[in-house]
């Protein structure tokens, strides 16, 4: 709002007489107006367009462009269509004033001119500008602080409120900046808010240190005065002040403070940068009502803000109290405390299902509590804490052992004012402690069957071979001896038999190996368990499209792990479940086995069970393949079923992986490595393939077995040598070494055992294709022949089917090569 300070106000006189442009130049003039004359009404539009004008005096008659053409095009330009216009005219046709007042003129003067009419009407028309203009700034001024108080009450954000305030304020006041300076304890401020033109720079967040700023103007400002500069360098300020202000490109300010209950908050600032200023007091009053509200505004969001805190720390304390109750209740132990009256004052949930009372019931009963109180109650007072294991009865009558560890809680003074008791279950874990040392005694009688074994295999060896050696060497023997021998070679196979089940039980042997298919295990596992496990679980099989690789198992073993793991599955989901078994070919890349202790980077078959049963709780989930522990209700596991698991798994080279979320389910994956082959999809399926004349040498110091094998093989179109021990075999290989494709070769034999004639077989062709057999398939034995590198396995007894698929595999890989 700029204001005219020696002139009343500034008027366009619009003639094309010159004459009338003197007279009315002159009277305005010495009246105190500042005067613009124009001859026409194109001059007249620019005048007015750039000069804006308090009143323009317009003559109707002009050549060219008239009055009434100019005033319509006047009140038609936005930029001129509120400056009232007067019309000069000779005429006195009401139809021309009708037109005049239609187009926005507000008085007409009659030629020829009156001094003193013109004066007055002049300044009558300026007083009801000058008021219309006042009004209108009142009421936008009404209307702004309106916007900002329902604001204020609308919104409790007072980030918010501050910048619509300022951004109303500099619109409404054509300033160039307007800012909230935000007190600190030293008196030292920052911009918190601001608005500002684009031309001018911003000072948001900036800080202000004004060393005099406490001493002079802390008082003033609390004291509700206002600041009030038309131009910084005429305001009389010291020379660090007017260089602050300068940093900030201010040349004219008004300042009102913002009270909060009498404490100095902060200052609503509005800087005029382009030029001084002459600040109104209605300006003034406008920024003086608006600190008022945004005192209420600070006062209703700090008092929020003060309850929300509150209410947050309420929650927050509600909410530790909660889960710390609930912790509690979790918690395996029993958890309980107790007033020097022996009154209940808080009993856990494990509590309550460890000793069968609830806290009701103590509470109305607390002789009750003698039941579970020992005998060391009195050293608690004494010493402030106690622990020891210690008998207790629940209240069905059964005793338990229980780790008990009291503590005497003191009040603000120390004085005692309750005990504090939590008792761990140490039953179950006696009864294993008892099993285990049971188990380490079968590991010791274990260990000592092992060495027996050994031994008797010794001796049993050469009775065994007697027994049947002899009828061959005195083939006259009467009926007598030679029943008599018969019974001597019975009783030491029958004492063989039971070497290799001590050796099974010692662990000293492994099981029969086999390339096995995993697919037709879980059809086997899935008919089972839809056969025996409650409908309410429903039993799924996924398995991929393509055929999986196979892997060399003991058979018997990975049904056992796959049953173990799905009974374990089914006895998760009590109320019912999806049951999933699923299988797939994966590679285990170097990463990945780097997570796991048992992994290697190779090929496996991962087999996939899972449920979606209860789960498995985080603080169980690295113990549940420890011998012995189970989550189980008493006499419904033994805790060995996970670890025979992974025993299993291990023992075939692969390892285990287990996912599990409470109350979603648990996923136990299974890794085995392949042989890289695969089968066909139905092994039953697979006809004895015949041969195409190729040369099998059969190497086996038996000669049974030797003719056996070799009817078998000539039956199947194979053409066969045989030899009785390495050295024979070695001999032949080296007269037929182009013409035989595979050598069948047992282990155990006389003279040159199967290892040693492999290994020399290997020297003289690295290629040769070796099949092993052998009926003892000790740890030992299969580690020194894998050493030197077979193509594949055969336990005896073997039957035809096996031996010609393990030639028929054989003889595959001297095709592709």
């Amino acid at each position: 709002m700029n204001s005219k300070m020696t002139e009343q106000g500034t008027i366009l006189v619009v003639d094309d007489t010159p004459t009338n442009l003197e007279v009315l130049f002159d009277l305005l003039g010495d009246s105190g107006f500042r005067v613009l004359v124009a001859e026409n009404g194109e001059s007249a539009i620019d005048k007015a367009s750039y000069a804006h004008p308090d009143l323009i005096l317009l003559d109707i008659l002009m050549p060219g462009m008239d009055g009434f053409e100019t005033c319509r095009r006047l009140k038609a330009n936005a930029d001129t269509s509120t400056i009232p216009i007067i019309f000069l005219t000779a005429l006195t046709d009401s139809v021309d004033k009708v037109r005049g007042f239609d187009l926005g003129a507000v008085d007409f003067i009659t030629k020829p001119l009156q001094c003193e009419e013109v004066l007055a009407r002049v300044k009558t028309q300026l007083r009801l500008q000058n008021l219309t203009k006042q009004l209108q700034h009142q009421i936008a001024q009404e209307r702004l602080i309106g916007e900002i108080a329902q604001g204020i009450r609308r919104s409790l954000k007072l980030d918010e409120i501050l910048q619509t305030t300022v951004d109303q304020v500099r619109q409404f006041l054509h300033s160039d900046r307007v800012v909230i300076l935000r007190f600190e304890s030293d008196w030292g401020g920052r911009i918190v808010t601001e608005s500002v033109d684009p031309a001018w720079k911003s000072i948001l967040l900036a800080d202000f240190h004004d060393s005099c700023f406490s001493e002079h103007y802390v008082s003033y400002y609390q004291h509700g005065q206002t600041s009030a500069k038309p131009d910084i360098y005429q305001a009389g300020l010291s020379a660090c002040h007017i260089e602050l202000l300068e940093q900030a490109q201010v040349r004219a300010n008004l300042i009102v403070p913002i009270l909060q209950n009498n404490y100095l908050w902060g200052l609503l600032i509005a800087h005029h940068c382009s030029s001084p200023r002459e600040w109104q007091a209605i300006e003034t009053t406008l920024l003086q009502q608006l600190a008022t509200q945004l005192g209420i505004a600070i006062q209703q969001s700090e008092l929020y803000e003060r309850t929300q805190n509150e209410l947050i720390e309420r929650r927050r304390a509600e909410q530790i109290i909660r889960e710390q109750v609930a912790l509690l209740n979790v918690a395996s132990d029993a958890i309980y405390a107790r007033d020097l009256q022996n009154h209940i004052l808080f009993w856990n949930q494990s509590a309550e299902q460890l000793y069968g009372w609830s806290q009701a019931e103590l509470q109305a009963a607390p002789e009750l509590l003698s039941n579970i109180q020992p005998q060391e109650f009195a050293t608690v007072f004494e010493q402030g804490s106690w622990q020891g294991e210690v008998q207790k009865a629940t209240k069905s009558g059964k005793a338990v052992t229980v780790m008990s560890r009291m503590t005497l809680v003191r009040d603000e003074s120390g004085t005692p004012k309750s005990i504090l008791t939590v008792d761990t279950d140490i039953t179950e874990k006696k009864l294993l402690e008892a099993q285990f040392l049971r188990a380490q005694r079968l590991e010791s009688i274990g260990t000592l069957a092992s060495g027996v074994a050994h031994d008797l295999n010794n001796i049993l060896t050469p009775i065994l071979a007697s027994a049947q050696l002899l009828p061959l060497k005195f083939p006259d023997l009467d009926d007598r001896t030679r029943k008599l021998l018969s019974t001597v070679e019975a009783n030491a196979k029958r004492g063989a038999d039971l070497i290799k089940q001590v050796l099974s039980f010692a662990r000293g042997a492994e099981g029969r190996r086999t390339p096995v298919q995993v697919a037709h295990l879980l059809g086997e596992i899935e008919q089972i368990a839809n056969r025996t496990f409650p409908k309410s679980i429903a039993v799924q099989v996924d398995l991929p499209p393509s055929m999986l690789n196979l892997v060399y198992a003991d058979a018997t073993q990975l049904h056992q792990v796959l049953m173990n793991l799905c009974v374990n599955a089914r006895d998760a989901m009590p109320e019912g479940g999806v049951l999933t078994i699923a299988a797939s070919n994966v590679f285990i890349d170097e990463s990945h086995a780097r997570t796991q202790l048992d992994a290697k980077v190779g090929n496996y078959v991962m087999i996939e069970v899972s449920d979606t049963g209860t789960g498995i709780p985080p603080e169980v989930i690295d113990r549940i393949f420890d011998p012995f522990f189970t989550t189980k209700e008493v006499g419904k596991g033994t805790g060995l079923g996970l670890s025979t698991v992974l025993g299993i798994i291990k023992s075939h080279a692969g390892f285990i992986e287990i996912e599990s979320q409470m109350g979603q389910g648990t996923c136990f994956k299974v890794y085995l490595p392949t042989t890289g082959d695969k089968a066909v999809s139905s092994i039953a399926s697979l006809d004895l393939l015949p041969g195409s004349g190729e040369v099998v040498l059969v190497v086996d110091d038996e000669s049974s077995i030797q003719d056996v094998a070799k009817a078998i093989l000539e039956e199947q179109n194979y053409h066969v040598l045989t030899a009785s021990n390495g050295f024979e075999a070695i001999s032949l290989y080296a007269k037929h070494k182009q013409e035989i494709a595979v050598i069948l070769m047992d282990l155990m034999m006389p003279a040159m055992d199967g290892a040693t004639a492999i290994r020399t077989l290997r020297k003289m062709n690295p290629n040769v294709r070796v099949i092993a057999t052998s009926g003892l398939m000790l740890s030992n034995t299969i580690a020194d022949v894998a050493s030197v590198g077979v193509d594949s396995f055969l336990s005896k007894p073997y039957t035809a089917e096996e031996l010609l698929k393990a030639l028929h595999k054989a003889l595959d890989g001297v095709y592709q090569k």
